[in-house]
């Protein structure tokens, strides 16, 4: 891969998004002159210029100038001004999932792929991978604390990618282990039917070569159908339920600050054909999962054991998974990706392990997603303790009769008389009020409401 590409040049429109600043970011460690533009120049734009890319502020037709190739995200626009530039110079125009195939044939690769968990599962295998001495490839759908970027280049021969389904491009992209986390019903605006994303799955697995695997959590309802369906390619199995599953968790126990467990393996491997014992620097469940799976890719490249213990130990993280921000008077604040029930309810969960006294600001974040998981919204957000509601960040979308955050709002407050809709405006102030007791405070969602706790932050601390 490390070839003198400087003479191509490779334009990235809609560069600041978390897949798109990877890939561009890749590319230019690998040789490649590249550049691009975005609506705004937000921190992964600003990471992007500081190493050397140059990168546009707004779409303009007049940034094509002896382009070689265009690159586009589903999130762009077919009437995109610099779209229709590119095929009026009959410029090759490529998908970021075509792109990112491109780059994962030139390495033998680990695709991550689930409704939750994804972020989190990749950063652990490019952490065993670094901690066995690999070098590896990585690209992630977030920014992963010890790299402070989403993405690394390495020499060695593997790859590990997060897999993106929200819009059917993970089918393209090529491996020969694949880690499934769980299937919940999650981009209904992309398949319309929850058979559609189910199916699509079962083909993210036949997609396997004959000598590939995949490693997937039977505790899920939907992927154990998955799995019993199959017949024809090679899975390994991980359950917290189950015994006869080929890899077993017990022994699960939490500290303030670890995740302690065992694993049992009992698949057609000599070498692993038996306990170990592991100790994770995160908190709750579902981490015990992604680290199950996270091992298991581990054992399956080679990685001494002693090497995986020691990158479970010493994991920082990813960015927005329940990410300590500091301390505000009495209060702990924290900023958490969560956007779907089942996510919710896991950082919940986790944090709890901590403190039981837990504050949540939302922002729901789609009002498709709201729609259609509403009643399961209701059933988790009933359970906090106390719940502070944001208008929806609609993430384009127009916006959705009864289902906006009114809507939950006035469901909810029949079942919580703890939960208060509260507008930007006012909400520093508001928030500021819980900091005088011992307060675990998550600013929880997918849109804007990062910066909104990292302003939080920034005012009181």
């Amino acid at each position: 891969m490390m070839i003198n590409n400087q003479k191509i040049k490779i334009y990235f429109i809609g560069i600041g998004g978390i897949g798109m600043s990877g890939i561009a970011e890749l590319m230019h460690e690998i040789g490649y002159t590249v550049l691009g533009s975005d609506k705004v120049e937000s921190e992964n734009v600003k990471r992007l210029k500081k190493i050397g890319i140059n990168v546009k502020v707004g779409h303009d037709k007049k940034n094509l100038r002896k382009v070689n190739a265009v690159v586009f995200s589903s999130a762009i626009s077919l009437k995109n001004p610099e779209i229709q530039e590119a095929k009026k110079k009959h410029i090759p125009i490529v998908s970021r999932a075509d792109m990112l195939s491109e780059l994962m044939k030139n390495k033998k690769c680990i695709a991550i792929a689930g409704s939750h968990g994804k972020t989190t599962t990749t950063s652990l295998v490019g952490n065993i991978l670094e901690s066995g001495k690999l070098d590896p490839t990585i690209v992630n759908g977030g920014i992963i604390n010890s790299l402070s970027k989403n993405n690394k280049f390495g020499k060695g021969k593997w790859m590990v990618v997060e897999a993106d389904e929200s819009d059917g491009s993970f089918l393209k992209l090529p491996h020969e282990i694949s880690i499934i986390t769980n299937l919940d019903i999650e981009h209904l605006d992309y398949y319309k039917t929850p058979k559609k994303l189910y199916s699509s799955f079962e083909k993210f697995i036949m997609n396997l070569p004959f000598y590939g695997t995949s490693i997937i959590n039977e505790d899920d309802k939907n992927l154990k159908k998955i799995i019993q369906k199959n017949d024809t390619r090679r899975i390994i199995t991980f359950s917290i339920k189950n015994e006869k599953s080929n890899v077993f968790v017990d022994n699960i126990y939490f500290d303030k600050q670890y995740s302690h467990f065992t694993l049992n393996f009992s698949f057609s491997d000599k070498k692993l054909s038996k306990s170990y014992s592991y100790k994770l620097n995160a908190i709750g469940l579902h981490n015990i999962y992604n680290a199950t799976a996270s091992i298991i890719a581990g054992h399956l490249v080679g990685v001494k054991n002693s090497f995986i213990k020691n990158a479970l130990k010493n994991y920082i993280g990813v960015k927005r998974r329940f990410t300590y921000l500091g301390k505000v008077n009495l209060a702990d604040i924290y900023d958490d990706y969560a956007h779907h029930p089942t996510e919710i309810a896991a950082t919940l969960l986790g944090a709890k392990q901590i403190n039981k006294n837990i504050i949540v600001v939302f922002q729901p974040h789609r009002y498709s997603r709201t729609k259609v998981l509403f009643n399961d919204f209701i059933k988790t957000l009933s359970k906090v303790n106390k719940l502070y509601l944001l208008d929806t960040y609609s993430a384009g979308e127009k916006v959705l009769k009864n289902y906006d955050t009114k809507n939950i709002f006035m469901k909810l407050k029949k079942k919580n008389k703890k939960v208060k809709y509260s507008s930007n405006e006012n909400l520093n102030s508001i928030i500021y009020k819980e900091t005088k007791k011992n307060n675990i405070i998550i600013f929880m969602g997918a849109g804007s409401i990062s910066k909104i706790a990292h302003n939080f932050i920034n005012i009181n601390a």
